[in-house]
């Protein structure tokens, strides 16, 4: 299938990864205009032009092609030096309600529990869902360990060894010594977590840029804060593994104050 050029409106990133082949990664997940998700990777996002560099729900329109070497629906190749961004919702009333109509437009991928998540993986083989919780257990900050940190900067020096000619610079990427970890609870009868919440840590790279920048704790608390189910309508953009079908992880939160949510019915 060639390349075609679609619009996407932008949800979640992930704190950047090494990687061999293309220095870094993000992965990156969006919607289209009728409101289905899609994947989008490799995205060295870091090393892209300025005007390249996109943000929470921003508006690109990018080349892209379905991905050969994953299997996924929703995961999709990009022509990364070719991303154009085309415009962007902020959070002001009006762009409120565009975003959440263009985030629920299409309720296949939404879901009350990860049980319910995981049959449809099973059934269609979906790999990205938007999950409701019922319960937010704790937020806890969990540190890496000595081998975690090793690995790292073995992988860091293979990189700076296996600089791309045509990205000659590189770009340091801190270590981040803590987990984010979210212990929660679904919103309906999920088997997994009846007798014990679910624990995952966040990939979310607001979050962990904010642990990076001002500290892991400030970054816990801004969770805490957020994850108030009181105040927010909080939900969670669910991710799976490719080589880990059934395993899935927090990429992107969903967060709009209560208060804005009532204002826009």
């Amino acid at each position: 299938m060639p390349f075609q050029r679609i619009k996407v409106l932008i949800w979640g990133k992930t704190y950047p990864e090494l990687s061999s082949k293309y220095v870094e990664t993000v992965c990156t997940g969006g919607v289209r205009e009728d409101g289905t998700p899609i994947r989008l990777y490799p995205v060295p996002l870091r090393y892209l032009a300025t005007g390249q560099q996109y943000q929470l729900y921003d508006w690109i329109n990018v080349p892209l092609e379905k991905s050969r070497s994953d299997p996924r629906p929703e995961s999709y190749k990009v022509v990364s030096d070719h991303i154009l961004r085309v415009g962007h919702l902020g959070t002001d009333k009006a762009t409120w309600r565009t975003r959440q109509d263009l985030v629920f437009r299409n309720p296949s991928w939404h879901f009350a529990s990860i049980s319910a998540l995981k049959n449809e993986e099973t059934r269609t083989k979906r790999s990205i869902g938007l999950v409701t919780p019922g319960r937010i257990d704790e937020v806890k900050l969990v540190q890496r360990t000595a081998r975690e940190k090793q690995e790292y900067e073995a992988k860091m020096v293979e990189v700076q060894q296996q600089q791309d000619i045509f990205r000659p610079e590189y770009k340091e990427l801190e270590y981040l010594p803590y987990d984010i970890k979210l212990l929660w609870r679904c919103l309906d009868g999920c088997t997994e977590c009846t007798r014990r919440p679910h624990e995952m840590k966040t990939l979310d790279w607001g979050l962990l840029e904010l642990g990076r920048r001002v500290g892991c704790q400030q970054a816990q608390s801004k969770l805490e804060d957020v994850a108030n189910l009181s105040t927010h309508d909080f939900r969670l953009f669910m991710g799976n593994f490719r080589l880990h079908p059934k395993n899935f992880g927090i990429i992107g939160l969903w967060y709009p104050k209560r208060r804005a949510q009532l204002e826009l019915l």
